[in-house]
């Protein structure tokens, strides 16, 4: 039992990671509240402005690391995430839930990385890799629920809506009730193992930042054009974008739950297979002349995108060693925040072009499809070696 709860606890790390955005359909309220003092594109900054310091807080990571153990570093994390979220309940004054909203996202920067590392220290083998797929499944699980609930909160006032991140208190309670510290002899085990990150090292994690910013920057432009998808002349209903951008969504909880089974069935070639299945769905959104196969092509799309992604993770987890597993995972995720960040501009880029809807998604499925030569050439080179 005290194992289970120790598994609950750390998988508790990732159910408000990607929950800044989650009061985004607060706005509404919130413009009214602040209007005429402050512009829309203000307001919208209290939803956006988390992003930023998440990102400061990742760059940041292998210097924070040196002076907070984890268990500091957890700690401090849920605590400014939770007491930050929460503070535009009590008070509205715009500069003062601004710098609330910042300190809020030093919070989730700081457990971020840690949150999937920590679970790639603590187990090994078959374990491990179910672990990681659980994680990737409650990440999702933990910004749909808030979502909803901030809707429901919403019915009542806006400003309830920032009481979903005292769920933060409960997840530090439960860490510290049921996470007992790492044992010493493993990490000085690990500290004598390697001291720094190597070229090879190097190289690998960059290749897989790539990857993962690659990926997510794909889901974003589906996330924005989606909305905008024409059948006969005709955009699709904002009722039915939602449906499919949630099927895209909800598909990964699937993904992350079955990744355990695939890894042990595929091994080696999941990551190359992912790749194919992710660029034919890509061409298959490209092609889409009716809802169906829009809505089947974005629901492939949104199953391999996450399989992808926890791969990344769980090879990082086989070729970094313990003590510097950290400082790699925060690499990969600036590579997940710039991904997304730059996908209105590579969508520009890509209109420059043509700005029509298949257009874009067949230069995404392109560029898929060379990955998986790549990787499948790769692989295949490992196993002859």
């Amino acid at each position: 039992m005290t194992k289970i709860l120790e598994k609950i606890s750390l998988l508790g790390l990732s159910l408000l990671l990607i929950s800044a955005f989650s009061i985004s359909t607060a706005l509404p309220p919130m413009l009214d509240y602040y209007s005429p003092t402050y512009i829309a594109s203000q307001v919208e900054l209290l939803v956006s402005v988390p992003s930023f310091s998440v990102v400061a807080m990742l760059l940041l990571n292998p210097l924070v690391d040196r002076w907070l153990n984890d268990r500091q570093l957890i700690m401090t994390g849920l605590i400014l995430l939770s007491s930050a979220g929460i503070f535009p309940f009590f008070v509205q004054l715009y500069p003062l839930v601004l710098l609330s909203r910042l300190v809020f996202g030093m919070g989730i920067g700081l457990i971020n990385a840690k949150a999937i590392s920590i679970i790639s220290q603590r187990y090994q083998g078959k374990e491990r890799v179910q672990m990681l797929g659980i994680r990737g499944s409650v990440e999702l699980i933990g910004g749909a629920s808030c979502s909803l609930l901030v809707g429901q909160l919403l019915k009542i006032h806006w400003t309830l809506a920032f009481l979903i991140y005292g769920f933060g208190f409960i997840i530090l309670a439960m860490y510290l009730l049921f996470v007992l510290p790492m044992e010493q002899t493993a990490k000085k085990e690990a500290q004598k193992s390697k001291q720094g990150l190597d070229k090879k090292d190097l190289a690998m994690i960059l290749g897989m930042a790539f990857l993962a910013g690659f990926v997510i920057c794909i889901n974003s432009s589906i996330s924005l054009r989606v909305p905008l998808f024409q059948i006969d002349g005709k955009t699709i209903a904002s009722g039915q974008s939602a449906l499919i951008l949630s099927l895209e969504q909800g598909i990964g909880i699937v993904a992350g739950l079955s990744f355990a089974s695939l890894i042990g069935h595929i091994k080696h070639r999941l990551l190359p297979m992912a790749l194919f299945c992710l660029s034919t769905c890509l061409l298959g959104i490209s092609l889409a002349n009716n809802l169906l196969i829009l809505i089947l092509s974005s629901v492939g799309v949104g199953f391999f995108y996450n399989i992808v992604l926890t791969i990344i993770f769980n090879r990082l987890s086989e070729r970094i060693t313990r003590n510097l597993l950290n400082k790699a995972t925060a690499y990969v995720l600036l590579g997940c925040n710039l991904g997304s960040a730059v996908s209105p501009y590579v969508l520009k880029l890509l209109a420059l072009v043509s700005p029509s809807f298949s257009w874009i998604f067949l230069a995404y499925a392109v560029v898929s499809f060379l990955l998986f030569l790549g990787f499948l050439l790769n692989s295949k080179m490992v196993k002859k070696a």
